[in-house]
């Protein structure tokens, strides 16, 4: 297969290297990734600003295998790589991200935005993290998204495919199992953190504190994923509210205006 690897954690992160390490035997590969980290920035892609694209070498990887430094978002770095650098991939994963991508915490995530975007683009597309954000077992979340390639491969792969999948930070003999499942709800302390620089200026942290609870029986991904199980979730670019579509029709109409 061909598959371009990208993420939002640079393209020097170790994440996106040992998922290269692990594909690159089995497929043809090309790395596109942002040349800083680009966490949080969702669907964001760059208007004002000239894209730069910058071939690099990455240590342990074949020459074979290009890979190309780009100063915009993970959504940029799909754009061009098959718009520009005319790289037709067979799928596109995204990550291994370097932190979870739990619930509601999909909405934020720009590893999550590139797999958005590649579906979009009728590619099929994985995103993939590593719960933990210095992980020390990038090896197990990488063999895992690579049994989901070969199981989808084997199966055909087809362009509606978009999968979340997280992987506890753990070795492959610990990891539980897999669970197919739904999205947890996410939610944090809404005030941010105030604080003074050295000159008196105020400045604001975000907060990192969660205020929700995972139900212990709720079937999510937080769920599964605190029990020891990777966890894959199915996505899908359609987030109308169907269940509220006919009530919106009577309550609004079409001869409301």
């Amino acid at each position: 297969m061909r598959i371009l690897l990208t993420n939002d954690d640079g393209i020097f992160a170790k994440g996106i290297l040992e998922l290269a390490y692990k594909l690159t035997h089995e497929h043809e590969l090309m790395i596109a990734a942002p040349s800083l980290e680009q966490s949080g920035r969702s669907h964001a892609f760059t208007m004002y600003e000239p894209l730069r694209c910058k071939e690099v070498r990455l240590m342990g990887l074949d020459d074979k295998v290009p890979c190309y430094a780009i100063n915009g978002t993970p959504v940029d770095c799909v754009k061009l790589a098959i718009g520009n650098l005319s790289f037709q991939p067979d799928m596109i994963i995204s990550g291994i991200n370097h932190g979870d991508n739990l619930g509601t915490n999909v909405f934020y995530s720009a590893t999550v935005a590139a797999a958005i975007e590649a579906r979009m683009l009728n590619v099929p597309a994985m995103a993939v993290s590593c719960i933990a954000s210095e992980p020390r077992h990038l090896d197990c979340a990488a063999s895992v998204a690579d049994n989901i390639i070969k199981k989808l491969n084997a199966s055909g792969i087809k362009t509606d495919i978009l999968l979340n999948v997280n992987v506890p930070d753990c070795t492959m003999n610990r990891l539980k199992g897999l669970r197919v499942t739904h999205l947890s709800f996410q939610e944090y302390e809404l005030r941010y953190h105030e604080r003074v620089d050295p000159r008196g200026g105020k400045y604001y942290w975000i907060p990192a504190e969660k205020t929700t609870r995972c139900d212990p029986e709720a079937d999510n991904d937080e769920r599964w994923t605190r029990e020891g199980y990777a966890t894959i979730t199915p996505l899908k670019i359609d987030i109308t509210d169907i269940d509220h579509m006919t009530g919106y029709k009577k309550l609004l109409g079409e001869d409301f205006v």
